[in-house]
């Protein structure tokens, strides 16, 4: 993992916490000093609700000036701080799927990869948030990373759904001709009182991925309903707690 600067959220299952993930990882490494970059790859756009970034050009038509070979600016399209230390490329347009084509999208995988590249002199880290799909759009973010985080709950569905994650990663890192490291599993949900929680520690431990547990905490859902991160919201509580510590072993801080 040395040298890795950019990553991506992913998981082709929805609700198991990636927006949450980017929002505490990307604003826990800026509050330790560290400029940071959040690229919301997600035409939700809940990333961008959050923080409420709508100065700027958006996503999706980054993805259509790319397709034009209409090189883009990054000024453009980044919202400065959003945060201390926290910048974002929203995402407005909830149509983007319908609006531009799976072939467009696939045609822009390297230059997308280009684009976010260029932006690694400017951060310390690049964190993309993508949506619970298995398309185009999510292996273009892929792509474009020298990691993925993979967001889980300790249930059975986890676990077919990690090993095609897996799949998608591997095929992601052929294609692009480099190798796409996964970070981590990060357990956002956990729950030590519940019985079956051991076995699947167990279980996942077979993939031999470092893994990190984010207990089960109301000011998780509090911090997002008010749009205010773990650390404004609830710095001393365990899940603040649990993110600090994937922060520090999994973020070592740049030299």
């Amino acid at each position: 993992m040395t040298g890795a600067k950019i990553f991506t959220i992913a998981n082709q299952k929805g609700g198991v916490g990636k927006t949450s993930s980017v929002v505490q990882i990307a604003s826990g490494l800026a509050r330790r000093g560290e400029k940071v970059l959040m690229i919301d790859g997600d035409p939700q756009g809940n990333l961008t609700l959050f923080f409420g970034a709508k100065e700027k050009l958006d996503f999706s038509r980054l993805i259509d000036d790319l397709a034009k070979d209409a090189k883009p600016k990054p000024e453009a399209f980044i919202n400065p701080r959003v945060r201390r230390n926290l910048d974002l490329i929203p995402a407005a347009n909830k149509r983007l799927r319908l609006d531009i084509h799976d072939t467009q999208i696939i045609g822009d995988y390297e230059r997308f990869a280009e684009f976010v590249g260029a932006l690694r002199n400017r951060y310390d880290w690049i964190i993309i948030d993508s949506s619970p799909s298995n398309s185009p759009l999510e292996h273009m973010l892929i792509r474009a990373s020298d990691a993925v985080i993979i967001p889980l709950e300790f249930q059975l569905f986890s676990v077919s759904g990690l090993e095609s994650i897996l799949e998608e990663v591997r095929a992601c890192s052929a294609e692009a001709g480099r190798e796409i490291h996964v970070h981590s599993l990060i357990f956002t949900k956990a729950e030590n009182r519940l019985h079956r929680v051991q076995t699947y520690r167990e279980l996942f431990s077979t993939f031999h991925i470092p893994v990190y547990e984010i207990c089960k905490s109301e000011y998780i859902s509090r911090s997002l309903e008010k749009s205010r991160t773990i650390w404004e919201c609830g710095p001393s509580s365990y899940a603040a707690r649990d993110y600090r510590t994937l922060i520090d072993k999994g973020f070592p801080v740049p030299l």
